[in-house]
This record gives C-alpha cells, structure tokens and sequence, in this order.
C-alpha cells in the first residue's frame, strides 16, 4: 500500500486490488491489536474506552477487506507478495504508534488520517460498476472512522 497521494489515478488490476485489500487487511488488524492492548494496560484510561472502540471496528474492517480478497489459485502470488512487502510500511506506521501512554491519542490522529486520504485516492481507481463491492466498502469504512479522535 503506497501512500503517496501524488501518482496518477490508473484502474486497478484484479492483481493489484487483491495487493491492497491484503495489506488493508493486515493494517487493520495491526492497529486493532494495538488499540485494544493500549484499551487494557492502564498506561492511559482517559483513552481507554476510545481504543476500545477503534480497536474493535478496526478488527471489524479487515473482516471486510478480507472479503474483499479475489479467490482464485491465480493469485495466490499476488497474496503472499502483497503479505511480505506489506510489512515493511506496516512496521513503519506501527512505529509511529511507538509512544508514550499520554501521547496516545495523538499519535493515532496522524495514522487515521492518513489513512482515511489513502482510502479516498483509492476509490477514484475503483471502476464504479465492476468494483462497487469494494467502493461500498471504502465508503462503510470511512463513515465508521467518522468519530475518530482528532
């Protein structure tokens, strides 16, 4: 998932759409496991029932970007190496969540939106017709991230 907003808006392949929806998938539940831990360990209980929350619709999100994962045994490259080159920027925006308890919320801001424009770059490579599931599903996500902390 590149997030460089400045590249120019082509369709997306099948290919690339499962790249993304892999490592959309894998984001989210990165950051719902970190938000719920965060939710628990005391460091920050003003934040707590905030984390909680976002924790759990997170988890709830790449539920459904999972779904949006093509089935085929043709892409079953494309998954596994969407996965691996996923982790280095997954790594790189869970650093950024490496904080102090106090400074929690903060740190979040920043991470939700970016990827909140992230979403909106991609849904004007999404074909209005043949990817409507998935741009339902950008749209589903964006309302629910709504009410994030900003």
């Amino acid at each position: 998932m590149d997030m460089d907003m400045g590249a120019g808006y082509d369709p997306l392949t099948i290919a690339e759409g499962v790249a993304e929806f892999v490592v959309l998938a894998e984001l989210s539940t990165a950051l719902s496991e970190r938000l719920v831990g965060w939710s628990t360990d005391g460091a920050d209980p003003d934040s707590s029932a905030v984390m909680a929350s976002l924790g759990a619709r997170l988890a709830e999100h790449s539920t459904w970007w999972t779904e949006r994962i093509a089935e085929s045994v043709l892409l079953d490259g494309e998954r596994t190496t969407a996965s691996a080159s996923g982790s280095g920027r997954l790594a790189e925006v869970l650093g950024l969540l490496d904080v102090e308890g106090s400074d929690r919320t903060a740190a979040v801001v920043p991470v939700l939106e970016r990827l909140m424009a992230y979403l909106g770059a991609l849904t004007e490579r999404l074909s209005p017709v043949g990817d409507a599931p998935a741009r339902r599903t950008i749209r589903l996500v964006l309302a629910d991230l709504e009410d994030r902390p900003r």
